[in-house]
């Protein structure tokens, strides 16, 4: 799969035709998400009656307050815990690129990970729901094209210090360090509410992953995705990546928490 292009084309979808999906193809699509991470507790739901779930739902969960209808939904459930969020976020990624590069469009939907909502999907109370996705085509035609634009993102610099906490680099900086590419990519990773609520400090052979503390979004599945988009950037461009564990000082501010730090 060819990470870099869908990653600068893929956008959230939030009008869905009605036309059902073939179920080989909905198969390769949870197959995706299958393979990427295994033995982690994960589960994926595929619920093939869009208009049932969304009756279930509706007025329930969405986003921004507002549920969207599609053919299809899946779900991804785990054990309660902060890495099984990530890993299910990197998951959910996962699956829609591979929708994307089947010609389907997707879009994270807010679940509330309670029991009544659970009941409702018949979901095991034990489970955590981590992670919703409509799925299905896109709705575009002679009457009613899709024009929704792609979501803003800041960019890569922007995302980026250099050295120390608070060093804005130059693009020529990136450059040489080979980065600029890998960044101009991992830019593109949406985020709840589009808040981009990352920071990544580039300090010598190290590259630190720091995510802001905010109770008002759910920064788990940010964060997951972030490493999706990061890490498959990097696997593109060719770049030798490897995760270490976070050892000395960073200097990083009390607002963000050090998520993850890679060799490169």
């Amino acid at each position: 799969m060819n990470y870099s292009n869908i990653m600068e084309e893929i956008k959230s979808t939030r009008d869905y035709k009605e036309t059902v999906v073939k179920g080989e193809l909905l198969k390769e699509i949870i197959s995706a998400g299958d393979t990427a991470l295994e033995n982690h507790g994960l589960d994926i739901v595929l619920f093939e009656d869009g208009e049932q779930t969304k009756q279930k739902l509706e007025g329930k969960a969405g986003y921004f307050g507002k549920f969207i209808g599609a053919p299809h939904y899946i779900a991804v459930l785990s054990d309660d815990g902060r890495k099984s969020k990530e890993d299910a976020a990197y998951i959910m990624e996962m699956m829609r690129f591979k929708a994307h590069k089947e010609g389907l469009g997707s879009c994270w939907i807010t679940i509330p990970n309670t029991d009544e909502i659970k009941a409702d999907l018949g979901i095991d109370a034990a489970r955590s729901l981590c992670g919703f996705l409509a799925i299905g085509y896109r709705y575009a035609g002679i009457f009613k094209k899709d024009i929704q634009e792609k979501a803003f993102r800041q960019g890569a610099i922007e995302i980026t210090y250099m050295d120390e906490w608070g060093n804005t680099p130059e693009w020529e900086d990136l450059e040489a360090r080979g980065l600029d590419q890998v960044f101009y990519l991992t830019r593109f990773a949406p985020s709840w509410g589009n808040k981009q609520p990352w920071k990544f400090l580039i300090l010598k052979k190290h590259v630190i992953l720091a995510v802001e503390k905010d109770s008002s979004a759910d920064t788990d599945l940010d964060t997951g995705i972030i490493k999706f988009y990061f890490e498959k950037a990097c696997v593109d461009k060719g770049l030798s990546l490897q995760t270490a564990e976070a050892s000395g000082e960073f200097n990083i501010p009390e607002s963000y928490e050090i998520r993850a730090v890679y060799n490169i």
